[in-house]
């Protein structure tokens, strides 16, 4: 479905629709050619598998690891072990490649937030 806009000066041009899902999450979570190490301490726990995590953030995480049958725009649940506390919630795969994952947090609770919020702050992130 397209709009339609047109300005005095010139006729009028379609207005492209919104991105598919898995665009934007790829935008999200572009792949970076780099690898980084797991964080320590850290883990996942995605469909009873136990993964290594390289990097957190207040949208998402990605994963390393992951051998099983999730494709982007996939919706599973997770448990993230940081350090000495566990935030639950589900997720969205934004991208897989060789074994690992792009995810974006999609249900997380106020009080996951905070706490995910506050270990993100005593790392300096």
């Amino acid at each position: 479905m397209t709009a339609s806009v047109q300005t005095s000066h010139s006729p009028a041009r379609p207005i492209a629709a919104l991105p598919p899902l898995r665009r934007w999450l790829t935008r999200l979570f572009r792949r970076r050619p780099q690898t980084y190490p797991p964080l320590a301490g850290v883990s996942a726990l995605v469909n009873e598998q136990v993964l290594a995590v390289t990097e957190v953030n207040g949208a998402g995480m990605c994963v390393v690891g992951y051998r099983g049958l999730l494709n982007p725009q996939d919706r599973f649940s997770f448990v993230l072990t940081l350090g000495d506390f566990d935030i639950a919630g589900d997720a969205v795969v934004a991208w897989r490649r060789h074994g690992g994952l792009g995810v974006a947090f999609y249900d997380l609770s106020g009080v996951e937030r905070e706490r995910l919020g506050g270990w993100l702050v005593g790392r300096g992130d």
